[in-house]
């Protein structure tokens, strides 16, 4: 999509072979592909390719494609490899118009997030029923589809990070984990926050305001200097180990989002990316304790004169979240 400007989710199978002067599209030959200069299957590949030549292959091709494709280029001494996606290194850094649609796509979680803040105190609602409203209210407000289904954990089921929402009810006193994002012109938001009903306990108090310094910390360890995804999320688990709570942090501290959800830069144990000007990521320390539950704190930020900016403004603080 970034390249085209067009949406292959409905289309099964397609491929691009960027070359030096076009580009040709690999499909099932079932339609026409009428913005390339030509349409082609992709056991016709070969013809495509000058003899000794080289295929770098993206992660989106299967085991079994990499080995088909080997295959079919032997005779012409083509060799294959795996490689990080070319474009996925260029796109790493937003342009003035893609910081502006990821903007108005965060703008409409803001939205959405003020509107959960009334709904989740109806009695009897459940973890099902509210993921449904986020969705619902995200269209209404301009969205064209979301980012991933919405989630909403809680107690038991906030210590399961990627938990699908049941038709548990929501209990004052639990933590409640709320996760949604939206596509806006084709662009996606990605926002978490931790509620409580009513009161906080104490030791799930404790781990929120500690995931908060964790998350406080990080965007000023690169605000203040040049920082590796690795450093920062090393510096999110130093965090919480003072309190102990480094070994509930499950996942990486966050990932980079445009077109896709998960894209360039990764906030990862082994991450050598450099963060930099132009760069859209996530944030989002987390805890997750069996049986007590879980806490996570996410917001969605861009790189802009060596600094870290948000794209909104909802506040992290316990007391906020206190509903």
């Amino acid at each position: 999509m970034y390249l085209t400007g067009q949406n292959f989710d409905h289309r099964a199978e397609e491929y691009l072979l960027i070359k030096k002067h076009d580009a040709i599209a690999f499909g099932s030959g079932l339609e026409k592909i009428d913005w390339f200069k030509k349409t082609d299957q992709l056991r016709n590949i070969g013809k495509h390719l000058p003899a000794r030549s080289s295929l770098n292959i993206e992660r989106v091709f299967t085991y079994a494609e990499g080995e088909y494709l080997q295959f079919k280029l032997k005779s012409a001494k083509c060799k294959v490899s795996p490689a990080r996606s070319a474009v996925d290194i260029v796109r790493h850094i937003k342009e003035k118009e893609e910081l502006e649609n990821i903007r108005k796509s965060m703008q409409i979680v803001e939205k959405v997030f003020k509107d959960v803040r009334k709904e989740i105190k109806k009695p009897e609602l459940t973890e099902i029923v509210l993921a449904q409203f986020i969705q619902k209210k995200g269209l209404l407000y301009g969205a064209e589809g979301i980012s991933f289904p919405a989630i909403v954990a809680s107690g038991a089921h906030a210590a399961i990070p990627h938990h699908v929402p049941e038709n548990k009810k929501l209990v004052r006193g639990e933590s409640i984990i709320l996760d949604f994002g939206f596509k806006y012109k084709n662009y996606c938001s990605d926002f978490t926050r931790t509620v409580f009903l009513g009161h906080a306990p104490k030791k799930l108090a404790e781990a929120y305001n500690q995931v908060e310094k964790a998350y406080n910390e990080c965007i000023a360890l690169i605000s203040s200097q040049k920082t590796t995804g690795d450093q920062a999320y090393q510096k999110a688990v130093n965090v919480l180990a003072e309190k102990h709570l480094d070994k509930y942090f499950t996942h990486s501290l966050g990932h980079g989002t445009g077109l896709e959800i998960h894209e360039l830069p990764n906030l990862s144990p082994k991450s050598n990316d450099m963060l930099q000007d132009g760069m859209v990521f996530s944030i989002e320390p987390g805890v997750y304790m069996t049986k007590l539950g879980g806490i996570r704190i996410e917001d969605l930020v861009y790189m802009e004169k060596g600094k870290v900016k948000k794209f909104i403004n909802i506040s992290t603080k316990l007391e906020d979240n206190v509903l």
